[in-house]
């Protein structure tokens, strides 16, 4: 049977796991990601040594997206991971769906793992060593990530000075002094999906019949440029595009997709319909019957009218365009400083290159 959402609350968990089924997302980043870190192990940066590197998940959910972007990395002593989420469902530190990810993968040899953690909690507080700190690190973690991971996170950081104290944060506490911070966002392009979730996702007051909070950062890569010139990071940028699938529909389900008492029977009648349903709800993450209450040009009516035109000009996909964006602290190495762009151009076209 069909997993139901409810219609009085968003559950990203709920909806996550139909929008991770059919986007291509998680693929292509994972590609230009193995492809950035290989770049860098086979010069000799950032991934030397003969000991493990840290590597900081902020942002986590279940690390899923963490396992594909370290696989395949080429880097022999293995990845000390530390993993943080605001919710707990995912970054519980004894029965978080992380841990459980990651043990699956270090079991399976998916990765070298020598160690794993997990802390839920706010990463826009100015906190991050503390949620990024195992129960045995004591203060050994202060600088001493190689690797940090923030992506998906910034849009529900409260306005640009939550941007600029996590930046600030990570590069500050962080970041070894050859460390890397990678960072994948969607930038709110007219037609894409971070634009129909800026425009349909953003009103004040939706955060209440939702467990991820209102979307308030529409455009997360030009907030992060402003954050970090403000901070004097150097931030090397590189833009590329995304796809969500969605199965082929009809007027009659993309009518029923504006009156959430239709929901229950169609997810008997059409599952597949109602999993499009669910990745709708993605992008807006907003409870059915809040949305479908607000009648105005930012209510549930004129966002399934819009998304429809946008999903069918484009061949039934929802497109992204999203940006890579990574930073180093301020006194890194210069010839780290020096190569990073070159870094980010190599691994977005051999990526491209590789039907990305």
């Amino acid at each position: 049977m069909t997993a139901r959402i409810p219609l009085d609350r968003y559950l990203y968990e709920d909806v996550y796991p139909a929008f991770k089924a059919t986007t291509d997302e998680k693929a292509i980043t994972a590609k230009i990601n193995r492809a950035f870190l290989t770049w860098l192990a086979e010069r000799y940066q950032t991934l030397t040594g003969n000991d493990p590197i840290a590597v900081a998940d902020i942002g986590s959910g279940p690390c899923d997206t963490l396992v594909k972007y370290l696989a395949q990395v080429p880097f022999t002593p293995g990845f000390e991971v530390r993993a943080t989420d605001f919710l707990p469902a995912y970054a519980d530190s004894e029965r978080g769906e992380a841990l459980r990810m990651l043990a699956a993968a270090q079991a399976e040899g998916t990765l070298k793992l020598t160690g794993f953690s997990a802390k839920a909690g706010d990463a826009f507080s100015g906190r991050l060593l503390h949620l990024l700190s195992g129960p045995h690190d004591g203060p050994k973690m202060r600088g001493g990530f190689k690797i940090v991971f923030a992506s998906h996170v910034m849009y529900h950081a409260a306005g640009v000075a939550d941007v600029q104290r996590m930046l600030a944060d990570i590069a500050s506490n962080l970041l070894a002094p050859d460390g890397v911070c990678i960072m994948y966002h969607l930038a709110a392009a007219p037609g894409t999906f971070q634009n129909l979730r800026a425009r349909f996702g953003s009103e004040a007051g939706v955060s209440r019949d939702s467990n991820t909070g209102a979307v308030t950062i529409d455009d997360p890569p030009a907030q992060i440029a402003f954050a970090s010139a403000a901070l004097g990071l150097p931030l090397i940028e590189g833009d590329f595009i995304t796809n969500l699938q969605f199965s082929t529909l009809g007027d009659e389900e993309w009518q029923r997709f504006k009156d959430p008492r239709t929901y229950a029977a169609l997810a008997d009648s059409h599952p597949a319909a109602y999993e499009d349903l669910k990745r709708l709800y993605f992008v807006v993450q907003r409870a059915p019957l809040e949305f479908a209450a607000d009648h105005s040009a930012a209510g549930l009516v004129r966002f399934m009218d819009e998304a429809r035109q946008v999903i069918e000009a484009a061949g039934g996909k929802l497109p992204s365009s999203e940006r890579m964006q990574v930073f180093c602290r301020r006194d890194a190495p210069v010839r780290l400083r020096e190569n990073l762009r070159s870094a980010v151009a190599a691994s977005l076209s051999a990526a491209s290159q590789h039907g990305a």
